[in-house]
């Protein structure tokens, strides 16, 4: 197995901060009081960037990442207001997967579903509808459900006769992702799932935004996707943290109580998920990323 994080133990403050915000939990605090990483999850490396983003010592290093290539300087603000610039405003943003217990205040998620009114729809009028999960009880009171329904799909996907008709209901470009990232993803989680030592699926996010669409209307995912990055922006502009979970909306749509927890109207499903919260740490750097081409034509 190729070593693809190291750190140095000479600089590391062992403030714990990498260990929070990887998504993976793949660093963790020894027994020696060092940053190390799980040797069993080091292949979940997936590159994002996260854990050398928040340190504050430039003390991790990712194979194929830079300090000086691959990250740049965050102004010294704790939030952008609107009246930053749009340019500042992008470079700043960051997908937030740890949060203050802290609830969100009514005032600011309406400034959020504002913003996401202002979407663009390919089509009007706009078909988008949501619901605002503002009550943090349900939140985390939804999450064994969707823990069980996980670990049923793990189980299912074992089996060759459920494999065949769960790529036939997904497509097989979803199929593909489910086998080379979710599903070896979900066997590494589950078990501290279970045991309730983390949350890698609602992150244990304050508020949710959960975007709707009707089975028996016209394809709106698009007209979704805008709406969902309007409210992430809008969010961080307010100070908040928020991030797209994909593993929240194929729960609820194949959970019965996941869809009278959440009130889901009949004949809707959801698209798309946005979890939304304080930020409970701040960055040091943005990311750098490259598009994977550009032509001009």
């Amino acid at each position: 197995m190729k070593q693809s994080i190291s750190i140095n133990q000479l600089t590391c403050k062992k403030c714990i901060l990498c260990t929070e915000v990887c998504p993976n939990k793949i660093l963790i605090k020894s027994e020696s009081n060092e940053i190390v990483f799980r040797p069993d999850r080091v292949d979940l490396c997936f590159k994002c960037g996260q854990c050398m983003a928040v340190c504050s010592t430039r003390s991790i290093t990712v194979d194929g990442l830079s300090y000086e290539t691959n990250f740049f300087e965050l102004p010294g603000v704790e939030s952008i207001g609107y009246e930053k610039s749009f340019y500042d405003m992008i470079r700043t943003r960051r997908a937030i997967r740890n949060f203050k217990d802290k609830p969100v205040p009514k005032e600011l998620l309406e400034k959020i579903v504002e913003a996401v009114s202002f979407a663009p729809p390919g089509f009007p009028p706009l078909k988008i509808r949501i619901i605002v999960v503002q009550n943090t009880e349900l939140i985390r009171n939804a999450l064994p459900h969707m823990i069980k329904f996980y670990d049923k799909l793990v189980a299912m996907m074992k089996q060759p006769v459920y494999r065949f008709f769960i790529r036939k209901e997904t497509g097989e470009k979803k199929f593909k992702l489910m086998q080379s990232h979710l599903i070896p993803l979900l066997i590494s989680r589950l078990p501290e799932l279970k045991k309730g030592t983390e949350d890698t699926i609602t992150r244990k996010a304050p508020a949710m935004i959960l975007f709707l669409s009707d089975k028996n209307e016209e394809d709106i995912g698009q007209d979704i996707s805008i709406a969902a990055t309007y409210g992430m922006l809008a969010s961080h502009s307010l100070g908040l943290g928020g991030s797209i979970m994909d593993l929240i909306p194929p729960a609820i749509n194949k959970d019965d109580e996941l869809k009278k927890i959440f009130c889901i109207p009949d004949n809707h499903e959801v698209v798309t998920s946005l979890i939304i919260g304080f930020p409970k740490y701040k960055y040091q750097r943005g990311i750098k990323r490259n598009l994977k081409s550009v032509n001009w034509i």
